[in-house]
C-alpha cells in the first residue's frame, strides 16, 4: 500500500471517529455538512467497483438556501486490471420544493480515478434529473442520468431509476430500488444494457446509520463470466455518519 493511499485512509478514520472540524460559518453563505462510511462492498448501480472488497467513502457538501449545492465524494475502487485507483466524484446543481411537496434535483456530476492510466478513459460526467415526493412515512423518488461519452469511453450512456423508502414506527427504514442501464457500446469494464434492483433496510443507532441491502442484475451469467461475482446477487452492508 502506497503512502498516498495510507495518507487518505487514516484521513477518512480520523473523521469517522472523531467528526470534522465544526464550521461556523453565518447562515446566508450557507450550510456545510460532511459523511463518511465503509460499506463492504463498493456497489454502483448493481455493479461492483471494488472487486468484492471493503470500501471506505466519505464526501463533504455545501448546500445554500436558494437551493445551489456542490459537493465531493471519494471511495477506494479496484476493477481487477492488476492496479488499484480511487475514485473521486464533484457535482454541482439546484434543488427546490415546488407546491404540492414536489422536489426536483438538476445536477452535473464529474466522476475521476486518479492513478489510473490515461488509455482506460474511466473518467466520465454525467447530468441528472431527479424527482420526489412524501406522503406520510413513505418516500417516493425517480431520477434520470445521462452522460455523452460513458466510462471506459463506451459511448452515450442513460440510467433510470425508481425508489422508494418506507419509515417503520421503530426507527427502521425499508427501502427498495429499480433501475435500467443503456449502454451505447459494451467495454471489458461495462456490462452490456442491464436492470437493476436491490432491497434493504437501515437503521439508525448511536448517530451512526447502519443498513443491509440486497443487490442483483439482470447481467447474463455468461457475459463476461471472468467478472461475473460483481453482477449477480449478493447482501451488502454498511455502517455510516453524517456531520
Amino acid at each position: 500500500m502506497n503512502l498516498k493511499k495510507i495518507l487518505i485512509i487514516t484521513f477518512i478514520v480520523t473523521i469517522f471517529i472523531y467528526g470534522p472540524k465544526r464550521v461556523n460559518a453565518d447562515e446566508s453563505i450557507g450550510n456545510f455538512s460532511a459523511n463518511v462510511g465503509f460499506v463492504s462492498e463498493y456497489n454502483f448501480r448493481g455493479i461492483d467497483q471494488s472487486n468484492d472488497m471493503t470500501a471506505i467513502q466519505g464526501g463533504f457538501d455545501w448546500l445554500h438556501a436558494s437551493g445551489i449545492y456542490v459537493g465531493t465524494w471519494a471511495s477506494n475502487v479496484d476493477f481487477n486490471d492488476n492496479y488499484s485507483v480511487t475514485e473521486f466524484d464533484y457535482y454541482g446543481g439546484f434543488a427546490t420544493e415546488l407546491d404540492g411537496g414536489i422536489n426536483i434535483d438538476l445536477s452535473m456530476i464529474l466522476c475521476t480515478y486518479p492513478g489510473a492510466y490515461d488509455s482506460s478513459n474511466y473518467d466520465y460526467y454525467e447530468y441528472a434529473f431527479g424527482l420526489g415526493n412524501s406522503v406520510g412515512p413513505l418516500s417516493l423518488s425517480t431520477a434520470i442520468n445521462y452522460s455523452p461519452e460513458f466510462f471506459g469511453k463506451s459511448g452515450d450512456a442513460t440510467y433510470l431509476q425508481g425508489g422508494a423508502d418506507y419509515s417503520l414506527p421503530i426507527g427502521i427504514t425499508l427501502s427498495g430500488h429499480i433501475g435500467k442501464q443503456w449502454i451505447d457500446l459494451e467495454t471489458t469494464y461495462g456490462a452490456p444494457d442491464y436492470i437493476d434492483y436491490s432491497i434493504g433496510g437501515s437503521y439508525s443507532w448511536q448517530n451512526f446509520d447502519l443498513s443491509l441491502t440486497y443487490v442483483d442484475t439482470d447481467v447474463d451469467e455468461n457475459w463476461n463470466s471472468t467478472n461475473q461475482d460483481g453482477k449477480d446477487s449478493r447482501a451488502i452492508f454498511g455502517v455510516s455518519r453524517s456531520f
